[in-house]
């Protein structure tokens, strides 16, 4: 006899792996189904939150269902292990007419269930949506403290006890060891990958270290003692393997070609960032007689363009310092800016607390409708199937307020510190390329602009990168774009 399926869940895989519930689940449903006089067809374990419409196993437990339509019975352990959200419940019960049955507190047949049932539902996915708050609460809390809340990255392991990282006395030799071989500059990501794959070094899944898991280490701050969330940096209390001055290293060998980190007979200012105009291949550089030019490399082959002028290297360099010029914005310009974004940060804060205010109220207002809406039911005023269509209406009306007020709440602010940081930033620019060495004119080209076409020694197009094309000024000095494209901007 096949009279109904089996859907046993669990919220994590470490809790299937480990067999903490789902043993005891089938124990409790199969005797379940005896004492009822059902057969299982089919059984269905999952290791995936209910809080997620579309869970695997859950998805081919409805295919069957569709597939087998004398079957129209599912059992579960209780009615949050079937599921959390009335999508799920709708498609099964609604849609393909199946009846849930659940060991603990089993919803009976009729209009009567249906209320139960959609009382615990709203129980379960307000349960849901606290604990997952709770938990980004408590996340930032332990990491604004110096804690570190995820699974422990290579070099470090996870002190259950004292709940922090401690340092992997065998991992983070070895880690310390690729910070200092790549910051010399005589290894490629591929290369040290492989080193390190030779050394011992393994992830935490067992796996070896390829070139993208090594790259992310070495931009990982955490080894210098700070905790990267939501896109901030905070002080750990964890023990840094290396030094910020070596950290800035790797990041500094990274800049600007990020897939070579060769050692180079000759470094030359320009290379790397300037392209031909025609053909679009790199320009290289050389020296002939104690002097610098510049030419295309005609990497797609002969007839490719017809470039073939040879660039002093200053005349390039005095080109290259004129566009940083352009973004070097006078004091007295800095200092209008600073006042328009104080004034804008001002009209900012009182607009999203007025918005933040009337979300407010209307949620008040849809908790009050609900609320009023389950008296008017249980007082016989409105029958099931109305209070159902307005219960679902109050409800996909409460989701997409408390969404907005989620939204209000981490609204980005630029900031007239950040304005006037920027255009500091901007100004010291130009100055820093004239007067650096050769690594730091490198730097500035790298954090500044890209894209720069030359064509016939003329540097004829150029990018600045972001956010430095918004302080970029006409030969008039007017500002060529308007300033406030930065509130779009994480500076």
């Amino acid at each position: 006899m096949a009279d109904c399926v089996i859907y046993a869940r669990v919220s994590t895989k470490e809790q299937q792996d480990e067999g903490y519930s789902i043993p005891a689940q089938l124990k409790a449903i199969e005797e379940f189904c005896r004492r009822e006089g059902l057969g299982p067809a089919e059984r269905f374990i999952e290791a995936e939150s209910a809080g997620k419409a579309g869970r695997t196993q859950f998805g081919a437990m409805l295919a069957y269902l569709e597939a087998h339509p004398e079957v129209r019975v599912v059992v579960a352990h209780k009615l949050d292990r079937l599921y959390r959200n009335f999508a799920d419940q709708l498609r099964l019960e609604e849609q393909l007419g199946v009846r849930a049955r659940y060991v603990m507190n089993d919803i009976p047949a009729g209009p009567q269930g249906e209320f139960v049932r959609d009382v615990m539902l709203s129980q379960a996915k307000f349960y849901l949506s606290n604990l997952s708050q709770e938990v980004k609460k408590g996340t930032r809390e332990k990491v604004e403290q110096g804690g570190y809340a995820w699974r422990a990255p290579v070099g470090y392991l996870n002190d259950r006890d004292a709940r922090c990282l401690v340092v992997d006395p065998v991992a983070a030799p070895l880690v310390r060891w690729a910070f200092e071989r790549y910051a010399s500059g005589l290894v490629s990501l591929s290369s040290l990958a492989a080193e390190l794959s030779s050394m011992g070094l393994r992830s935490r899944t067992g796996k070896r270290v390829n070139v993208s898991a090594l790259h992310k280490l070495l931009q990982n701050p955490v080894y210098k003692g700070l905790v990267r969330y939501k896109g901030q940096l905070y002080v750990g209390t964890h023990a840094a393997l290396v030094s910020p001055e070596r950290f800035q290293a790797v990041q500094d060998a990274f800049a600007p070609n990020r897939t070579k980190n060769n050692p180079k007979k000759r470094s030359y200012v320009l290379r790397d960032f300037l392209y031909c105009a025609e053909c679009g291949c790199k320009i290289t550089a050389g020296t002939h007689k104690g002097l610098t030019y510049y030419r295309c490399t005609h990497g797609k082959g002969k007839g490719s363009c017809d470039q073939k002028r040879y660039t002093r290297e200053e005349l390039l360099m005095e080109q290259v310092e004129t566009l940083l010029a352009r973004i070097a914005v006078p004091a007295d310009i800095v200092e209008a800016l600073v006042e328009e974004a104080r004034l804008m940060d001002e009209q900012r804060d009182d607009r999203l607390a007025e918005q933040r205010s009337a979300v407010a109220r209307a949620l008040d207002t849809n908790k009050r409708r609900a609320s009023a809406l389950v008296d008017a039911m249980l007082d016989g005023l409105v029958d099931q199937d109305a209070y159902r269509l307005k219960a679902e209406e109050l409800a996909e009306e409460r989701c997409a307020l408390e969404l907005q007020a989620k939204r209000l709440e981490s609204a980005p602010s630029v900031g007239y510190e950040q304005v006037e940081r920027l255009a500091k930033l901007g100004a010291g620019a130009c100055l820093d390329f004239s007067a650096g060495d050769e690594e730091r004119k490198r730097q500035v080209l790298a954090e500044v602009v890209c894209n720069l076409q030359v064509e016939e020694g003329r540097i004829v197009s150029y990018q600045y990168k972001d956010p430095f094309a918004t302080l970029e000024m006409s030969p008039e000095g007017v500002l060529l774009h308007p300033w406030w494209a930065l509130e779009d901007l994480n500076l």
